[in-house]
């Protein structure tokens, strides 16, 4: 159980954002540290039982920065027979920033931890398939695809506008927030120079372009949101096909109507009420990546 949510719901809910973040992040510096424990503590699974496991096993990662549709396309694909996919299975918000401030750290997570915790956590399972879609793992991407060679990887893209809005009414790039208080422009950024002139607003303008711009240059696969909760055909092409997964239409039509994580109060208007500066703002951040996507910004 998460350590706050010991606290009673009513009182959670007027504590200051501050309190919530600082519990929530000691939670998950606590599971973490004791996931790592108990991976270590099972001595006897080597190396070679692990490349074994993998090179027999169908995997696959969807990696996408959050808020777009990565829980209800995990409960989705989850569906499938002789598969299991998870949502982020525990918090790696501090293992995220790890990675994206430094590479090398990236690879020691997964080799030394994270592959072993995905086979202790599955292995008796009688499936051939293990998938996540996870938006932690995103700075991960490369280190992925070198220790897992037979890995398949997808690229899920939301339209930057909705996720910067769902982001807005989050604690998402707010200054003392442990998800992403070490997540700034790096030396080679552009926009480093201007962060500290930037509204909120403009950094998860940066945070959405910049991210999404790292996995499309690591992953040579994307999908749109939008298109899979519009089209089966395509979900059915990009996906499913893609992963070697079988959820028939009527299962996908029956879910695509049952949202999952909806952000219920936002603190921003619909994009199309945005004041002049904010698109401005935004098409200046965002434009040229949200133009690769297919999104149109007339």
């Amino acid at each position: 159980m998460a350590i706050y949510k010991l606290i009673p719901e009513s009182v959670r809910r007027r504590l200051p954002d501050k309190i919530k973040d600082r519990y929530m992040y000691l939670n998950a510096l606590t599971v973490l540290a004791l996931k790592k424990v108990k991976t270590k503590l099972v001595f006897w699974v080597d190396e070679d039982d692990l490349e074994r496991w993998y090179r027999e096993m169908n995997i696959f990662f969807i990696l996408g920065i959050g808020r777009s549709g990565t829980k209800f396309l995990a409960y989705l694909l989850n569906m499938a027979d002789n598969a299991v996919v998870y949502h982020e299975p525990f918090d790696e918000s501090i293992p995220y920033q790890e990675a994206y401030q430094n590479p090398d750290a990236a690879e020691k997570y997964i080799r030394d931890f994270r592959m072993k915790e995905i086979y202790l956590r599955v292995h008796k399972h009688s499936v051939n398939t293990y998938g996540e879609v996870n938006s932690y793992l995103r700075r991960h991407c490369e280190a992925i695809k070198k220790l897992i060679p037979n890995v398949k990887l997808i690229h899920l893209v939301r339209d930057g506008r909705d996720v910067v809005r769902s982001m807005y009414s989050r604690m998402t790039m707010k200054p003392w927030t442990y998800t992403t208080r070490y997540i700034y422009p790096l030396p080679d950024d552009p926009w480093r120079d201007q962060w500290d002139r930037m509204s909120r607003f403009e950094k998860l303008c940066w945070y959405w372009a910049t991210e999404n711009k790292y996995l499309r240059k690591c992953i040579n696969k994307f999908v749109r949101f939008e298109d899979i909760i519009r089209d089966y055909t395509y979900f059915k092409k990009n996906v499913l096909e893609y992963l070697n997964l079988d959820i028939p239409r009527e299962i996908w039509e029956r879910e695509v109507n049952r949202p999952k994580n909806i952000t219920v109060f936002h603190k921003l208007p619909h994009w199309s009420r945005w004041s002049d500066e904010m698109m401005s703002s935004f098409k200046r951040i965002c434009g040229d990546e949200m133009e690769i996507y297919g999104y149109r910004l007339d």
